[in-house]
């Protein structure tokens, strides 16, 4: 701004600053890709120039732009190209939608679907039917199919794609992953948590440019939701590539804070590899720039309470606990082992975020944390627990003493209650991702969508936690609701905060990131219903406009 007049000034709404005070302003100005001033319109007006576009907004609000701090960026832009199962209700459903499907993922034989339910499809729900490959085989013939559970912990497979990855009832379950298999010992197609590699890793990669162009797509469906930064949690060498490619190009419109992961489709990660990937890995958190940063690593203790593979005390109707998915005979050599890994992430000054969904679980990484920590002092390393599900009443105040955050997930209160209840209980479920509780023990707490498992809507997720749920499952109790400043803190200071960013994005301040999104309605003041339908009109990254509507407000 040498010319000391301003790019961009948005004037005549309310700019919702997210600063220490809430503080709402009129107006804001940008040059290049920072925020120069805020304030009244008269303050601001004084860096109009000749050449500032200017735009009235008419009473509309503005909040820093959305940030989506569990996001699987790549995969939600994949899911696109795959087959549609979300909508599917019943057997017969499922089959006519394989029976219509054409185009496979990457070398037109295989056929990928994406985001089956056993509680959406009724056979499954009722018990008339299990998931099983004799449901698939008669319409997917001789092509290979692979289902993703809506969880991303499982995968239904047909009989062809069973016998081309070598399953049979000999075939032994590997390091944290199940084989299901029928009353006489054969494999019924039904794979869980690492299992499923079994399969997927016969699945041919996209081409190069198909992956790239997914990405891209899916960066534009979050700018038109008014995100502008994410944290995609599982991220192999390979898609580093890629993301590495995309800013080259010039091509991102999101932010990327990415968790390293060197296992996934596994979710089982040992401290034999975990060591051998950081002696040659060279990289701590930080590292990076604006568009792109090496956020920490992403590790996985447990499964999923829908599949009884989430570590939790209180038995699922089967009797069984689930246990940790790392390497280990018994509970002990896998929770000494989860420790170990902790301990080594931090020790490489990487960021440890740790997907757990048991409180038993929860509470082995808070130990595992904790440890770290005390053998190695890392004062603002902002580690944190991912989901957080189900925790224990102590959990709280210990994730508090230890500056441990929460990432939690409250678009699954309303998509996943009807899978989630019977098998843990409607009480335990009521209490599932305590944002409110954590909040109050002192806890860092930022929400997410983890995309593709829910839509990335960010304002479902408003409506959650501070009570207008949009399904009855996901209602939650009085006491445990949040104020509407601490539901959107939760998609926008929190998120920066945990990326270490908070100089840099998160609230609108001279100095900051210009990520802004515009809204046609005041989320402080609209009912709480209405916050499911707020309409992003205008968002802008680093100044430079990646959504616009025809109903944006009028610009000069």
């Amino acid at each position: 701004m040498a010319s000391g007049f301003a790019d961009l000034v948005l004037t005549g709404g309310r700019v919702l600053t997210l600063d220490e005070d809430f503080t709402v302003a009129s107006a804001v100005a940008v040059a290049g890709d920072r925020i120069t001033a805020v304030g009244t319109d008269a303050s601001v007006g004084k860096f109009i120039g000749p050449r500032t576009r200017v735009i009235g907004l008419d009473g509309r609000a503005v909040l820093p732009g959305i940030n989506d701090a569990h996001l699987h960026l790549a995969m939600f832009g994949e899911s696109a190209l795959t087959v549609d199962l979300t909508a599917v209700d019943s057997v017969a459903a499922l089959r006519r939608t394989l029976e219509d499907a054409t185009a496979g993922p990457a070398d037109g034989q295989w056929l990928i679907g994406e985001g089956w339910r056993e509680a959406g499809i009724a056979e499954f729900r009722t018990g008339e039917a299990v998931p099983h490959r004799s449901l698939l085989d008669p319409v997917t013939g001789e092509r290979p199919a692979l289902l993703h559970h809506v969880s991303r912990h499982s995968i239904l497979v047909n009989t062809v794609a069973l016998h081309l990855a070598g399953i049979d009832r000999d075939t032994p379950d590997p390091v944290g992953g199940h084989i299901v298999r029928d009353a006489a010992g054969e494999p019924t197609g039904l794979l869980l948590e690492s299992a499923g590699v079994l399969v997927s890793g016969h699945v041919p990669p996209r081409p190069e440019q198909q992956r790239l162009d997914a990405i891209v797509s899916a960066m534009r469906t979050l700018n038109s939701l008014g995100v502008t930064s994410v944290t995609d949690p599982i991220v192999r060498p390979e898609l580093l590539r890629d993301y590495l490619t995309l800013h080259r190009q010039g091509r991102m419109t999101v932010r990327v804070n990415a968790l390293l992961h060197w296992d996934w489709p596994s979710p089982s990660t040992s401290l034999a590899g975990i060591t051998t990937a950081l002696r040659y890995a060279g990289v701590s958190t930080g590292l990076g720039d604006r568009w792109l940063r090496i956020g920490g690593v992403k590790l996985f203790a447990d499964g999923v309470p829908s599949h009884r593979t989430a570590w939790v005390n209180q038995p699922y109707p089967d009797g069984s606990c689930g246990h940790l998915v790392g390497p280990g005979a018994d509970d002990r050599e896998r929770y000494t082992e989860l420790l170990d890994i902790i301990e080594t992430v931090h020790r490489h000054r990487l960021q440890v975020q740790v997907h757990v969904t048991g409180e038993r679980a929860a509470d082995a990484v808070i130990d595992g944390i904790a440890r770290a920590q005390e053998a190695d002092p890392w004062p603002d390393a902002r580690h944190a627990l991912i989901h957080g599900t189900l925790l224990s009443r102590e959990a709280p105040a210990r994730l508090a003493e230890h500056g441990i955050g929460v990432i939690t997930s409250s678009l699954m209160k309303s998509h996943s209650g009807a899978s989630m209840a019977p098998v843990i209980g409607p009480d335990r479920w009521a209490r599932a991702f305590p944002a409110g509780e954590l909040l109050t023990a002192g806890v860092l707490v930022a929400d997410s969508s983890d995309a593709p498992v829910t839509y990335p809507d960010w304002r479902r997720g408003l409506a959650t936690f501070v009570g207008a749920a949009p399904h009855p499952l996901a209602e939650v109790a009085v006491e445990h609701r949040l104020t509407r400043e601490q539901a959107i803190r939760l998609w926008t200071t929190a998120g920066a905060r945990l990326e270490h960013a908070e100089h840099l994005k998160g609230s609108i301040g001279v100095g900051k990131l210009a990520d802004l999104v515009v809204l046609e309605q005041d989320p402080m003041s609209v009912p709480d219903t209405a916050l499911r339908t707020l309409r992003p009109v205008l968002t802008l990254v680093g100044g430079r406009t990646v959504f616009d509507t025809e109903g944006s407000p009028s610009a000069r």
